[in-house]
């Protein structure tokens, strides 16, 4: 099914900021269509007992039972859609260890150098002030703590109707300098391809890039 002009904006800003019945619905279909990227970018990390986790941007949170495994993992996520933070506090009422905090976009409520392990997965193409933002991600971060960034690059997106609608595009070389002139050392750049359901039911490649930077 071909989506009219305005499904198309309307999709992109649900997908930027889910709001709404509709924002549910759309959080439903990123945790299909994202899911792989997602587990790909959190074992990247090497999460361990005792660390404190920040993910940025973490929709409705299904996903985050697979990080909260031990009592002493911390798990924090920020976002900025009041819908996802209700709908996430709501799936993870019995994750004791997890918290999920409405943010603006802008600057994270946290203390400097709290955070052991820090991602956020597609959500790099809505930062307002890409530095800036980069910055204060790593203002909360230990040093030597570890920082990865999940996205689909520039490659593809081209190609996805709904991008041309307020999505920034990267590749993977243009993360990987965001984060260099932020204090981060880049660690590893995996560049893959995955199946996902189209929005023509049919299944179709997809590039995805995960960047993994420790800063330093």
């Amino acid at each position: 099914m071909k989506l009219t002009e305005n499904q198309l904006q309307q999709l992109a800003r649900q997908l930027s900021h889910p709001e709404g019945e509709t924002g549910l619905e759309v959080a439903e279909m990123m945790n299909f269509t994202n899911g792989n990227l997602i587990n790909k970018v959190i074992d990247s990390l090497q999460i361990k007992e005792g660390d404190a986790v920040l993910e940025i941007g973490p929709g409705n949170g299904a996903h985050v039972s697979s990080i909260t495994k031990t009592p002493d993992t911390l798990y924090y996520g920020a976002d900025i859609s009041e819908t996802m933070i209700h709908q996430a506090q709501k799936l993870n009422a019995s994750q004791v260890n997890a918290s999920f905090i409405l943010t603006n976009g802008d600057t994270l409520p946290f203390e400097t150098e709290f955070f052991k392990k820090a991602f956020t997965v597609n959500t790099i193409y809505f930062w307002k002030d890409p530095q800036a933002y980069a910055a204060e991600i790593a203002r909360v971060m230990q040093p030597g703590g570890t920082l990865s960034i999940g996205f689909i690059p520039k490659s593809t997106m081209i190609k996805i109707p709904f991008a041309k609608y307020g999505f920034t595009m990267y590749e993977a070389a243009d993360v990987e300098k965001l984060l260099k002139d932020t204090g981060f050392k880049i660690l590893d750049t995996i560049e893959d391809t995955e199946q996902v359901l189209s929005n023509n039911v049919e299944y179709i490649d997809r590039e995805i890039t995960i960047v993994t930077a420790v800063l330093k």
